[in-house]
């Protein structure tokens, strides 16, 4: 069993080594049939490519290339039925898609064409989020099919079932990481009800998302009762679903916890220390009061764990200092005392602090506390700083994230750099598709700068049709490169409308800080602004730096 287990990696590794190679071959054969005849040999031998990568690439593990693989074979045995301007129009359609078919290698985790460049992307491709794996119940087969599409645009691994009894069976032996389920399945019923009749599935990590033609409040309290994560109501507003999932997504891969734990006895403040970081979480003590400031300023807890009583500073006062300042306004603070009087802790609660736990504070119950709290607040932040159609930072938190770079960089002497984007020619789509599908070109770009840019960007949609994008630790050339290569792959996702397929093209403007420049944060949004419209006014689609 070993030995052939270990043969069949060796012929995986042949057939991933190797595909590179029929990707472009396939690519090539495309660009040719504007200037073929259907059925000549270059035809032939282009649909016997595509009929092969079809059937293979699910086998070595390739499930999303392998679907659109099956699937541009059949517009390409459509396509030669076509004659006249009905397929040089054909012709350019299949290409289009066809260029996309190293997205979707990506998409089952393989760099599929490896650029020349590709060594020097390094942090950037390292860095991307992981595909989460989502799970649709939805007995409308032509429904599922076209969500299933919509999601796998967006970067996620997602698989249909159309009835409740082949999802169990499969349940059996894998779960998903998100589980979104229509209420009404025809003949099985309602899936709320068989959902809690099943142990399997009640019992289950899986995330659950439910999608339902009637709005009711019935199903809404089953659902509920079930730990849906969303609900929502036919006919789908498909960026809205997209934008929770990710969400959903985000929390389930979510960083660890970062707690500040203020406290004078030493080897108590160790002991939680200890246990938290047990816990999966990271955790600084600080045993002097006044230095409190000055952490926060060059780190970002999630909470801060405070003792009530200290010797120079009491902890009711330290945390009255600290609700001082705007930006830390909403940061959790827990005291941790020995205090059991309640009006004692109702008035030390008065001076901004969230919770109150009395020592001993058993272990699980600190856990268990921490993590709630910072969960919640994370929450809440991102409702508070983030667009809901993008899942990134609004207008007036991307500026705030880099007026604290700027101090920062020009504290240390580093470097880094600011993005402005701009999707050319905006208005034409939503003129021409409808805002609906403008809001899922917009979501598509956020979508990709996730995937494409480093963990360590922070992204932030300014209004519109605008991005912009915080660079640290990293000069104008790699820039460049990073957000080119983003560019390249925007202008290659096909978007879809009542069956008419279109792409989109993105201006980008960059402005470099170097240690020592006079420039303020505001100096650097302007001149990446700048940077993008020369972008426009050369001929769009292009990146400039200033």
């Amino acid at each position: 069993m070993v030995n052939l287990t270990r043969q069949l990696q060796a012929i995986q590794i042949q057939y991933l080594e190797k595909l590179p190679q029929t990707l472009t071959q396939i690519e090539s054969l495309a660009h040719r049939l504007p200037k073929s005849d259907p059925g000549d040999e270059n035809w032939q031998q282009l649909g016997q490519l595509l009929h092969k990568l079809s059937g293979s690439a699910g086998t070595f593990g390739l499930p999303a290339l392998s679907a659109q693989a099956a699937k541009l074979h059949r517009q390409f045995e459509a396509a030669l039925l076509v004659d006249g301007d009905s397929y040089a129009r054909e012709c350019h359609l299949f290409i289009s898609e066809i260029e996309t078919l190293d997205t979707f290698a990506e998409l089952d985790g393989i760099p599929a064409k490896p650029s020349a460049d590709a060594q020097d992307e390094g942090s950037s491709n390292n860095n991307r989020p992981l595909v989460s794996e989502v799970w649709l119940l939805e007995d409308d087969a032509d429904l599922g099919s076209t969500l299933i599409s919509h999601l796998q645009a967006f970067n996620f691994s997602a698989r249909l079932f159309t009835s409740f009894t082949d999802l169990i069976h499969t349940f059996e032996s894998e779960q998903p990481e998100v589980l979104i389920l229509d209420v009404l399945l025809g003949d099985e019923g309602r899936s709320t009800e068989l959902l809690e009749q099943s142990s399997m599935l009640t019992g289950a990590s899986s995330r659950l998302i439910f999608i339902s033609a009637k709005d009711d409040f019935t199903i809404r309290l089953q659902a509920a009762s079930l730990g849906a994560e969303a609900f929502f109501v036919k006919p789908l507003d498909i960026p809205r679903l997209i934008t929770r999932l990710e969400q959903v997504t985000a929390r389930l891969h979510a960083p660890p916890e970062r707690v500040l734990i203020i406290d004078d006895d030493e080897l108590l403040a160790r002991y939680y220390q200890q246990l938290m970081i047990n816990a999966n979480m990271q955790v600084d003590i600080l045993h002097e009061p006044d230095r409190v400031i000055d952490y926060l300023l060059q780190n970002s807890p999630d909470i801060i764990l405070m003792d009530l009583q200290m010797p120079d500073i009491e902890g009711q006062t330290l945390a009255a200092v600290i609700r001082q300042y705007d930006q830390w306004v909403g940061l959790p603070i827990i005291y941790l005392s020995a205090e059991d009087d309640p009006d004692h802790q109702a008035t030390a609660l008065n001076h901004g602090a969230d919770d109150f736990l009395v020592k001993p504070v058993p272990d699980q119950h600190l856990i268990s506390a921490v993590k709630h709290k910072v969960s919640r607040s994370r929450q809440l932040l991102e409702l508070m700083t983030k667009d809901s159609l993008t899942g990134l930072l609004k207008h007036a938190a991307i500026k705030e994230s880099i007026r604290r770079e700027w101090g920062i960089a020009k504290r240390k002497s580093e470097i880094f750099c600011v993005a402005m984007l701009d999707i050319d020619h905006f208005k034409q789509v939503n003129d021409r598709f409808g805002h609906a599908i403008g809001d899922e070109v917009i979501a598509s770009v956020a979508t990709l700068l996730r995937k494409r840019l480093r963990n360590t960007d922070v992204l932030g949609r300014y209004g519109g049709e605008e991005f912009v994008v915080l660079m640290n630790n990293c000069d104008a050339v790699e820039a460049k490169k990073i957000l080119e290569n983003f560019r390249q792959r925007f202008q290659e996702l096909v978007f879809t409308s009542e069956e008419k397929q279109f792409s989109a093209t993105i201006s980008i403007g960059i402005a470099e800080y170097q240690p020592g420049s006079d420039m303020d944060a505001d100096a650097l949004l302007i001149n990446a602004d700048k940077a993008m419209y020369t972008a426009k006014e050369t001929g769009r689609n292009r990146v400039i730096v200033s």
